[in-house]
């Protein structure tokens, strides 16, 4: 993994950007930006405009009142925000964990990524909010809705339920968050040896060049790579009502940067933090677990989630 990595960082390859569905077929959906003023403060950007996405539905098409599944899992896919389309090629095993543990259907957003041409911060987050209004707008409540995602997914995702805090009132609060190894740091991937230098280098697939190619990609300047909605750690902030799982590997790079992520939300009165850690297990185990050899450990991990989830809904 550590050499496809940096072989993918030297090619920059990534999947053109396209809305059409492939497999997909009836399970894609094209979302066009809300017409609703929903796109404010850092979503309202001179450069980078709110623009039609589309995702894909596990494990079928939603369907209003169907009363095997209560409740939609919102999730953003990882790939170091330049990799990935959250199709059934890219996230189908961790869509069916989520599908599989819980009774939840899911809406896998396909976000621009921002190897592509003008697709920078806050393009992703512009999506984030487009999906979310959609949902909304089909009539189905804020309280059946969880957010999710892996890697750079949890990054977003973590972005979005700050936009819905910090903008009180203008969206309403999801019912929880589910939070996969999520990158809370990408600044710190602009110095040098930040995945080299980490004391879970040897047991973990993340290279320097691939981080900081996606977070050079994602925040070049004058975005801010260290600010609250790019690099969260150091941003605390309050999201009471809205319980929060955060899960990550023990030998993972990210490990010790997710630890301190929850700690400082937990640190906000209000807030609610489960951290659940994977013994044994590199990054991202949600996406790679059957590639990387870690099915085993990605199903309990996903069963311990589905118990947590029970509980909130």
């Amino acid at each position: 993994m550590k050499l496809l990595a940096y072989h993918t960082t030297l090619v920059r390859a990534y999947p053109r950007w396209s809305i059409t569905p492939n497999s997909e077929k009836e399970r894609w959906e094209r979302i066009a930006p809300s017409q609703k003023n929903i796109y404010r403060g850092v979503l309202n950007d001179g450069e980078i405009k709110p623009a039609e996405v589309g995702g894909t539905w596990y494990p079928t098409v939603y369907e209003p009142g169907d009363a095997r599944r209560r409740a939609i899992i919102l999730h953003f896919h990882g790939g170091a925000f330049v990799l990935g389309d959250g199709r059934q090629s890219d996230i189908g095993h961790g869509a069916g964990l989520l599908t599989s543990h819980t009774d939840c259907w899911v809406f896998s957003l396909q976000y621009r990524i921002s190897s592509n041409p003008g697709c920078r911060f806050p393009a992703a987050l512009q999506d984030a909010v487009t999906a979310y209004q959609s949902l909304l707008d089909r009539g189905i409540p804020a309280s059946s809705i969880i957010l999710s995602g892996d890697s750079a997914g949890g990054n977003i995702a973590i972005a979005l339920l700050r936009y819905i805090s910090e903008t009180s009132g203008l969206l309403p609060k999801p019912k929880a968050a589910l939070l996969w190894c999520a990158w809370v740091n990408p600044g710190h991937c602009l110095k040098p040896n930040s995945c080299s230098g980490n004391r879970n280098y040897k047991t973990d697939y993340l290279e320097d060049a691939f981080v900081e190619w996606g977070i050079r990609a994602y925040a070049p300047a004058p975005v801010d790579a260290n600010g609250p909605y790019v690099s969260p750690i150091n941003h605390p902030f309050k999201c009471e009502g809205v319980p929060m799982w955060v899960q990550f590997g023990e030998l993972e790079i990210l490990a010790d940067d997710v630890v301190r992520f929850a700690e400082g939300m937990r640190g906000i009165d209000g807030n609610e933090v489960d951290v659940h850690e994977d013994k044994g297990t590199p990054h991202d185990i949600f996406l790679l677990g059957g590639t990387l050899g870690f099915e085993d450990a990605a199903e309990k991990m996903a069963q311990a989630m589905g118990q947590w989830l029970k509980t909130k809904l």
